[in-house]
């Protein structure tokens, strides 16, 4: 078994970096996190995002279609945070999981009705929190995310204080 270790990068990404993952750290109008809950108890948080598509891979469109189809939220264009650099799998090529910025613009209703895709449970969470609902110890990519919700979104993240459910 191979153990991955991460670095973070706050930089453009080289051009022979493969993209293995696209996360957003997707802002509400009270600079908390959106984060899909797959628990009662928000042990199995994760940010939006997913695995890009390889035919006309396109970074940004994948973070504006996950959140649609699993979280049933309209974003803003996100914008480019930094990257973590994947260690452990492929020397000779490395991977990257690439971090992007936004924000909600729409909560959509979410309906009973089945669809081609399950959504998640949506659950806000002040930013102090986030690195410990997903379970990081790095907490590079959330300081630049922070940073980014007030200099780019105008934004205050340290007054939103509790989490909360949206349904």
């Amino acid at each position: 078994m191979t153990t991955l270790t991460r670095r973070w990068f706050p930089r453009r990404m080289p051009d022979d970096t493969r993209v293995r993952r696209i996360y957003g750290f997707c802002f509400d109008s009270a600079g908390r996190v959106l984060l899909g809950d797959e628990s009662e108890e928000g042990a199995q948080c994760t940010l939006p995002g997913g695995a890009p598509t390889w035919d006309g891979f396109d970074c940004l469109a994948t973070l504006i279609r996950e959140c649609r189809e699993k979280y049933g939220v309209s974003i803003t264009r996100p914008i480019y945070l930094g990257y973590w650099k994947v260690l452990g799998q492929s020397p000779e090529l490395p991977d990257a999981e690439l971090f992007l910025a936004a924000r909600v613009t729409t909560f959509h209703r979410t309906s009973a009705a089945p669809t081609a895709h399950r959504l998640l449970d949506r659950l806000l969470s002040p930013i102090p929190e986030v690195a410990d609902r997903l379970g990081w110890s790095e907490d590079g990519p959330i300081q630049v995310a922070s940073s980014v919700a007030t200099s780019v979104f105008g934004l205050n993240p340290s007054t939103a204080r509790q989490a909360l459910r949206r349904a």
